[in-house]
């Protein structure tokens, strides 16, 4: 039995990463997430995406595209065993891309998927209002990426990025009010309602 691609998107503090935990767990999921985390001792102290964050925005964006293919390599092969729950995916890549100003990438991709990714069954964007964004953001220890601090600190290109996500048809969950459990019993009834198969294998 093969199982769905369910792909999680949305920008620092929306819940995602719980979402991405919690939904895995109610649906017997894989978990992957994208890009994949590889590390590369040779030449470099850390994971690659590290790395490629700190370097020039072509080369940033070279990284992310072929970690694209890596994750849809993955996510071909989980399918085979159950459904699979991705932490971002191409629709970040192209969504990103925006805040980069010599990069045509977000204009020539927007809302389509190149031909050597596999096309995810359903993506979920999480968003939330500022307000709530800004408390969880300082309640976070985590480090934060330079383009989430770009974000932070651009309404405008915040907005940009949030409507590049739309062209790909997410179906769109505002977390602002609601609980981690109750992002994940939203997630749960809309993919329920929009008919998408997708009972614990």
């Amino acid at each position: 039995m093969t199982g769905k691609f369910i792909v999680i998107e949305g920008l620092d503090a929306t819940g995602k990463s719980t979402l991405v935990a919690k939904l895995a767990e109610a649906l017997n999921a894989n978990l992957l997430q994208c890009p994949p985390r590889l590390e590369a001792p040779e030449f470099i102290d850390g994971d690659l995406r590290s790395y490629f964050d700190d370097r020039p925005s072509a080369q940033r964006r070279a990284y992310y595209r072929a970690a694209n293919l890596i994750a849809s390599e993955q996510a071909e092969v989980a399918l085979q065993a159950g459904h699979v729950v991705m932490d971002r995916y191409w629709t970040s890549t192209i969504a990103f891309a925006a805040l980069d100003d010599d990069s045509d990438l977000d204009q020539e991709w927007q809302g389509r998927y190149p031909p050597e990714l596999l096309k995810p069954d359903t993506v979920i964007l999480l968003t939330i209002d500022e307000e709530n964004r800004a408390k969880r953001m300082r309640g976070r220890g985590e480090p934060v990426t330079t383009e989430e601090n770009n974000l932070a600190a651009n309404t405008t290109r915040r907005e940009t990025v949030l409507q590049i996500y739309r062209t790909f048809d997410p179906i769109e969950i505002d977390t602002s009010d609601l609980t981690r459990d109750a992002v994940l019993e939203t997630v749960l009834a809309v993919l329920y309602r929009s008919g998408l198969d997708i009972i614990a294998i």
